[in-house]
């Protein structure tokens, strides 16, 4: 009959503490997820147990920058990474974060009415962070004529940015 407080004959209480000690302990990775619908974006930063989330709200953004006529899809673009930087440092505290996204427009900028944003790439301080949810698509009213939809494909525009923040 064995109790249990018995060790089997080859463990020893050295050996158990050795065994324990070459045991690596998982680090929790940070992740970015993001969420989106017509009216909000949702940034969630995660890391272990900690989760923050930060909303974009795109009515009230958008209306706000058509009423002061400032540029509309820079300034989104701006509130977009510094709302991804700050759901990130609140759960994983860093100096630098590298975002890379591509933004392909259906139209020319001022005509289109579909934009779609894809998270390529997020690093802070060189380690990379997950990203869940990475394709967001901004979409309005199509007001543009028939022969402008027709040929918007030779219009249709694509850039990639690389940020550093």
């Amino acid at each position: 009959m064995i109790k249990m407080s018995e060790t089997t004959p080859h463990e020893t209480e050295e050996n158990l503490t050795e065994n324990n000690a070459n045991e690596e302990i998982p680090i929790a990775k940070p992740i970015i997820k993001i969420k989106t619908d017509p009216e909000i974006i949702r940034i969630v930063g995660k890391k272990g147990g900690n989760v923050v989330l930060h909303d974009i709200n795109l009515q009230f953004i958008m209306a706000t920058l058509w009423w002061e006529g400032t540029p509309q899809l820079e300034t989104f673009f701006n509130i977009l990474e510094l709302t991804i930087k700050r759901a990130l440092q609140e759960v994983h505290p860093h100096n630098e974060m590298v975002l890379d996204y591509t933004y392909t427009a259906n139209d020319t900028l001022n005509d289109a009415s579909e934009i779609l944003v894809e998270i390529v790439n997020i690093e802070s301080d060189g380690e990379a962070v997950e990203v869940e949810g990475d394709i967001i698509v901004l979409s309005g009213k199509d007001d543009r004529g028939f022969f402008k939809k027709l040929t918007a494909f030779r219009r249709k525009t694509t850039e990639s940015v690389h940020r550093e923040l």
